[in-house]
């Protein structure tokens, strides 16, 4: 993932980067968790460890059950993080992108932040995952967004499907970072950013906006 870079300048602050891990990131359990949301759209399963040396395999978008609610037992740890590698095949790639909306560039907590996944075989989606914080109790896996994408084409109307389905499922709440309705128009934003970014050569703007 070399765009990771990229990504992680815009997470806190240099010291706090220093200072955190992705097991506090996972088990915080932050709706709005940078690498969370990350993780999640990269599939990422855990492995869990008790003090008995058993271990629990637990898909990522399983384990959050609801607010800091964990499927994890008081003596288990986050013992491994792993995903699969993305597919940089002849005939098949895989495209991976992540977008934050914050009041300020750096050093902010996301309004609502969002990443896509997709691997693409001659222009058809073959396998999609599809994350969003900051728009529900628990950092989202964007099930019904996902299961809508595979089998699709890349098209200006796909985003635009997209972004739909990935509204319906999202229950954001009015605070301090942005209305309901603001939450859901950044959502929708971002959904058509990941398409454009990743697809500039294939997508009109204005055709999606």
């Amino acid at each position: 993932l070399p765009q990771m870079h990229g990504f992680l300048e815009l997470f806190a602050s240099t010291p706090i980067r220093n200072r955190a891990t992705l097991g506090g990131n996972i088990t915080n359990a932050s709706p709005i968790g940078d690498m969370t949301v990350i993780l999640l759209a990269l599939n990422a399963e855990i492995i869990l460890r008790s003090p008995s040396d058993e271990h629990r395999h637990v898909l990522l978008r399983n384990f959050y059950k609801a607010y800091k609610t964990l499927d994890k037992h008081a003596d288990e740890i986050v013992e491994t993080l792993r995903f699969r590698l993305p597919s940089q095949l002849p005939d098949e790639h895989t495209f991976f992108t992540y977008e934050k909306v914050s009041r300020r560039t750096y050093l902010d907590i996301a309004s609502v932040n969002s990443a896509l996944q997709l691997r693409v075989k001659d222009g058809v989606i073959q396998d999609a995952h599809a994350s969003a914080g900051g728009v529900a109790p628990v950092p989202l896996y964007l099930a019904r967004t996902a299961e809508y994408l595979v089998g699709k084409t890349i098209l200006p109307e796909t985003a635009q499907e997209a972004a739909k389905v990935a509204c319906s499922e999202i229950t954001p709440i009015s605070d301090a970072r942005g209305s309901v309705e603001y939450k859901r128009l950044l959502l929708r934003q971002l959904m058509y950013a990941h398409f454009m970014t990743l697809f500039p050569e294939l997508l009109d703007v204005e055709a999606i906006v």
